[in-house]
């Protein structure tokens, strides 16, 4: 009995590049050796008009016209966009709990010294895990780490840094989440920093 192996190659590799060029569109490649973590006056005004349009549009509840603005503001050069998803969750007992612990980790000492050149919106779920999304001044949450010592509990990837299709539907779904929900999981509390 003669079994030859079918040459399935040609079609693993086209899997593989149509994978590749889909992440590509939502995490950006390895970053430019000369990228440096260095905060920017622009960054700065970006974060802190970013604020100051998020609040104000939080009482319109306009969602459509608030990503507009995030996405008229948003400057890739100057600023960053990153997720955040907390690592242990399967430890949280309650969402109370869960919800104490966002409390916690947004209230820091810490904090209180990168308030200025961060935005972030941080969602406790009826599974109790934690998510939420950032906008940085500057390439990368390093100023987030040494400020708080917990956000070794999380895991951080950047969305972008093009504002690509995707890159927008993924903020979009955590700054402006439909139907109180996140990825299919109903929002139990949200917090802002």
């Amino acid at each position: 009995f003669n079994m030859e192996k079918l040459d399935t190659a040609p079609e693993e590799e086209a899997i593989k590049v149509e994978a590749r060029h889909f992440m590509s569109g939502i995490v950006p490649a390895e970053p430019e050796p000369t990228a440096v973590a260095t905060r920017s006056a622009d960054g700065a005004d970006i974060v802190k008009a970013w604020k100051s349009t998020y609040a104000a549009a939080l009482a319109k509840d306009d969602d459509g016209a608030l990503m507009e603005q995030f996405w008229s503001i948003y400057d890739s050069e100057a600023t960053s966009i990153w997720t955040m998803v907390y690592d242990e969750a399967d430890s949280n007992e309650n969402v109370q709990q869960t919800i104490d612990l966002v409390a916690s980790f947004l209230k820091e000492d810490g904090m209180k010294s990168i308030k200025a050149h961060c935005f972030g919106v941080v969602h406790t779920l009826d599974n109790l895990d934690i998510e939420g999304v950032w906008l940085f001044n500057g390439p990368d949450p390093t100023e987030l780490f040494g400020a708080n010592e917990d956000s070794s509990w999380y895991t951080f990837s950047q969305l972008g840094p093009d504002a690509t299709d995707l890159v927008k539907k993924a903020v979009a779904s955590i700054l402006v989440p439909t139907d109180k929900a996140l990825n299919g999981k109903g929002i139990k509390d949200t917090q802002v920093f």
